[in-house]
């Protein structure tokens, strides 16, 4: 039986697989990036997302050079598809709710969240942690000006896909 190992990202506290996460390993005192997780030393892990990445960051504890973030951050870049694309041709559909209000109300029909990377810190924790409890996958994509720009909008925190299919194919 061979599994895949688990392990606990330093930031959010959530456990993934390792192919999942980002290594981190402290070598004489200094944190570095270990982009193949080959190197010798005890490492810490974090998600491969923006909000991670970001929170990381500022994290007083672990400084990893200026590099190594960016290094980072564009391994998540080509990582991501185009949401904002695929949801501007889905803009018209019913397959959409956006805003917070309208996703909490059809939080049990919705498949898919995407949260805007720059909402407030309360609001990304309650999304996260709704989420969580109703089992529904989400990614921290676009800023809330141009999500709110797909529906016309100033500002939208929270876009939910209520299909299925369409989540699916925005999961994979």
């Amino acid at each position: 039986m061979n599994s895949t190992p688990t392990r606990t990202c330093l930031v959010c506290r959530e456990k993934k697989d390792k192919s999942e996460l980002f290594r981190i390993v402290e070598i004489d005192g200094q944190y570095m990036f270990d982009e193949n997780q080959t190197m010798q030393a005890r490492g810490t892990y974090v998600c491969k997302t923006h909000e991670c990445i970001k929170r990381l960051s500022k994290n007083k504890k672990i400084n990893l050079s200026n590099e190594d973030l960016y290094k980072m951050a564009i391994t998540v870049k080509k990582a991501q598809k185009d949401y904002l694309s695929l949801l501007e041709t889905m803009k018209r559909s019913e397959f959409l709710s956006f805003g917070i209000n309208m996703v909490t109300e059809d939080i049990k029909r919705i498949h898919f969240l995407i949260i805007a990377e720059d909402i407030s810190e309360k609001n990304d924790k309650r999304i996260m942690r709704l989420a969580r409890e109703n089992n529904i996958k989400y990614i921290h994509y676009g800023s809330k000006v141009q999500l709110g720009a797909i529906f016309d909008k100033p500002e939208v925190n929270l876009i939910g896909i209520k299909s299925k299919k369409v989540a699916r194919g925005m999961t994979e």
